[in-house]
């Protein structure tokens, strides 16, 4: 690390015709008296999410020390050797202590951190976790009540739960303008009901450090690729492989309306899912309704047998390539299963029906 802090030096230096800059370094400092003897990594986030090692210490009489120079702050990952214990902080505005002793995780004691957008993170994925509990507990309680009046209470709490989380998410990304913003409206972008104008007109307003950052520009792409796929634009089109090993294209697929149906075999919404759309497809197909599957899979054995055991009797196509399936990040897909309704000119008229709702719209669009 000492290296590359003074490689930064001359870089500064050459730079500024012979001046010689002050060089401001922070640390990220851990306590894991645990870990003895473990290697530790500091790894900083790629403009494709995926995460490169760019330090390695050693943990030495309970205590784990990076030292970087002062930067645009930064989403950045710490990991223990082995893989099983890791944290997200920010880094580049200040000191960072973790004490692991208990736990390595946001629940850490991180006392003596000077970073403040360290201190918010933590803050937030804190109040974040005491929020999705209070659901979850809802969520238990109307499982198990047998009082169908007690249970439609539940609900009704429940549904009120959720909104109020919903509509605080959405608040947070529009108030917090810095990159702990920028990270929770990435983790909204996930989800496949997330409200598109309304995340991008605030990430937009983001200052252009936070935009340009790698995870802003992940975050970009994202958006332009979801606004490519939003309702009452052409599907964009493409070609993929059957399990029979033969290319299929998703205007060879389509009939009067087409479902396009994101899915994967390990993926269990998905194939609970599966037996609704199996009783519309049956109901429908004789009238041109068609559906392609895409299949998120990385195995060939593990698709074809889900295909077989769900009754999927329509076209299916996977390149096998798990999170990397081409189909799906040109959809911009996150979260399966994922649908995209169609008419018969490929316009993109629904997305994400469920059951009563996508069997309504499929025949309000065979009837026009």
């Amino acid at each position: 690390m000492k290296k590359l802090v003074y490689l930064l030096s001359v870089i500064l230096v050459l730079s500024s015709c012979g001046s010689k800059p002050k060089i401001t370094t922070y640390q990220i400092r851990g306590y894991v008296p645990a870990d003895e003897g473990k290697k530790v990594y500091l790894k900083k986030i790629k403009k494709d999410l995926s995460a490169k090692i760019i330090d390695t210490v050693v943990v030495k009489d309970s205590v784990f020390v990076f030292e970087f120079p002062k930067q645009n702050p930064d989403l950045a990952i710490i990991e223990m050797e082995g893989g099983n214990k890791r944290i997200a902080v920010i880094m580049g505005d200040g000191d960072i202590h973790i004490n692991g002793e208990k736990d390595f995780n946001f629940s850490s004691d991180i006392n003596g951190t000077t970073s403040a957008l360290t201190q918010k993170f933590f803050a937030y994925e804190r109040d974040s976790k005491q929020t999705k509990n209070e659901g979850m507990a809802l969520m238990q309680a109307y499982r198990s009540e047998s009082n169908q009046q007690k249970r439609d209470s539940l609900k009704v709490l429940y549904e009120n739960w959720r909104k109020k989380a919903e509509n605080s998410q959405y608040e947070y990304i529009k108030n917090n303008k810095d990159i702990v913003g920028l990270i929770v409206l990435q983790s909204l972008l996930m989800y496949p009901e997330a409200k598109f104008d309304e995340i991008s007109k605030a990430f937009n307003s983001y200052p252009q450090a936070v935009r340009y950052t790698p995870l802003g520009k992940y975050v970009n792409t994202t958006l332009l690729t979801k606004g490519a796929t939003e309702i009452g634009g052409k599907a964009p089109a493409f070609i993929g492989t059957t399990p029979e090993g033969k290319k299929l294209s998703l205007q060879q697929a389509m009939g009067k309306v087409t479902l396009i149906d994101f899915w994967a075999s390990w993926c269990k919404p998905c194939r609970m899912e599966n037996p609704y759309v199996v009783q519309i497809y049956n109901k429908y197909h004789d009238r041109g309704f068609n559906i392609i599957g895409v299949s998120l899979d990385k195995t060939k054995a593990a698709w074809v047998r889900a295909i077989k055991d769900d009754k999927l009797n329509w076209q299916h196509v996977s390149n096998l390539k798990f999170w990397n399936e081409p189909i799906a990040k040109l959809y911009g897909v996150m979260s399966i299963p994922q649908t995209y309704l169609l008419d018969a000119k490929g316009i993109i008229r629904a997305k994400n029906l469920r059951r009563e709702q996508l069997e309504q719209k499929i025949k309000e669009l065979l009837d026009e």
